[in-house]
């Protein structure tokens, strides 16, 4: 038993790594509240791009979004308290809420507003074809991808949300 649990983080592993350096593949979509968006986004700054290839993983999705939030997105009023980063950083979730306007619709009733310049709707955009692109394999996970100011892949996180992953965005992040 324990042989297999070392062999399906092996292969886990390999296929995170499998995504870091290449090329962040260009999607076209706009974000929730109505604004045209590209990825990679060339702004000089790093990227953080929380995705998925399943209406399945879109609630372990979900889970990841509020502490990215917190760490990456939301600034403090006036000066960081003694030891807070604060985080210069693009950020981008993508949650599969295309091709039914009904099931887009919903998502956006029940996410809060301040979320949606962050949340990207790609729904004329082949995420199959973008998940191949990238060598993904396990499609019943989410992934978040730290991408440098060139689009390049620097880091990779899958599955489920906990500080150590989220510790390894930053990381990254700051590298």
């Amino acid at each position: 038993m324990k042989k297999i649990a070392i062999i399906m983080l092996s292969v886990l592993y390999i296929q995170m790594a499998a995504q870091n350096g290449k090329i962040f593949p260009t999607i076209i979509g706009e974000t929730l509240d109505g604004k045209a968006i590209s990825l990679p986004i060339k702004n000089n700054k790093k990227t953080i791009v929380a995705w998925v290839f399943s209406r399945s993983a879109e609630d372990e999705l979900k889970k990841w979004l509020n502490p990215l939030y917190s760490t990456f997105m939301d600034k403090p009023k006036g000066k960081p308290a003694f030891g807070q980063t604060v985080y210069d950083v693009n950020f981008v979730f993508i949650p599969l809420i295309g091709g039914l306007k009904k099931i887009r619709e919903d998502f956006k009733a029940t996410t809060d507003k301040g979320f949606w310049p962050y949340i990207m709707d790609t729904d004329k955009f082949d995420m199959k074809l973008q998940a191949d692109l990238l060598g993904i394999k396990d499609k019943s996970v989410p992934y978040i991808m730290v991408l440098d100011k060139d689009g390049k892949i620097i880091d990779t996180q899958s599955g489920k949300y906990n500080e150590d992953k989220e510790e390894k965005i930053e990381e990254a992040v700051d590298e």
